[in-house]
């Protein structure tokens, strides 16, 4: 993407239970934009191409009726990670089907946005070879205890978040690749001031040669 004339492009990326989603939030709150893989990922789950290729690798059962029509069929996300996330074969399925177009999504916003800094939220950014594709790269960053904590806080069980954690490169592994890591084993409140220290610097950051979401 040329230097001129095109937003700041941050990275922003965690294993799960990382509390990037946090950290992403309050940056959003504070007036900057955040592209979320996770959201356009699930808004293509409706693409109808999508949809039937999911019926054929995991029959009808992966639908539901949808909470907004009840006309509607939609895929059952919970079911999907179910059958997904414990096995590196079945990941690998669906990024086969969801990262072209995410990745679509994410070149079209670069190159219209109009906003001079842009963040994006990615949770597979290493595990995808997307690293040169942004200016600057954070990593929120916690203890294994504390991810697993908060995951089972939410009502995920613990033998399915250790094998969704075992699919990801882990932190050690990508401290030396990025800008800035942000240790989250503490309160909100300690991550907001990271966040805060992090938005009052990004002036300061300088726009570099990247290669395009999307190789032609």
């Amino acid at each position: 993407m040329q230097l001129n004339n095109r937003p700041l492009l941050i990275g922003i990326t965690g294993n799960i239970g990382s509390g990037k989603s946090s950290f992403c939030n309050y940056l959003a709150a504070n007036g900057l934009r955040i592209i979320s893989a996770d959201v356009l990922a699930n808004q293509h789950l409706e693409d109808k191409d999508i949809q039937s290729a999911l019926v054929t690798r995991y029959s009808p059962d992966i639908l539901t009726t949808s909470v907004r029509d009840k006309n509607v069929l939609t895929i059952n996300r919970k079911l999907l990670a179910d059958k997904v996330f414990i096995s590196e074969t079945e990941t690998n399925y669906l990024n086969s089907l969801i990262h072209p177009l995410v990745l679509q999504d994410f070149q079209q916003i670069a190159e219209q946005s109009q906003e001079k800094v842009l963040c994006f939220e990615v949770p597979l950014l290493f595990e995808a070879n997307l690293q040169d594709c942004f200016d600057y790269l954070i990593l929120i960053s916690a203890s294994k205890e504390k991810r697993l904590d908060r995951l089972e806080k939410k009502g995920e069980e613990k033998s399915k978040a250790e094998k969704r954690i075992m699919h990801q490169i882990p932190d050690i592994n990508k401290r030396n690749l990025v800008d800035l890591v942000i240790e989250n084993n503490n309160d909100i409140d300690a991550l907001h001031k990271a966040a805060d220290n992090f938005a009052n610097h990004i002036s300061e950051i300088k726009l570099k040669e990247v290669r395009p979401f999307i190789l032609v």
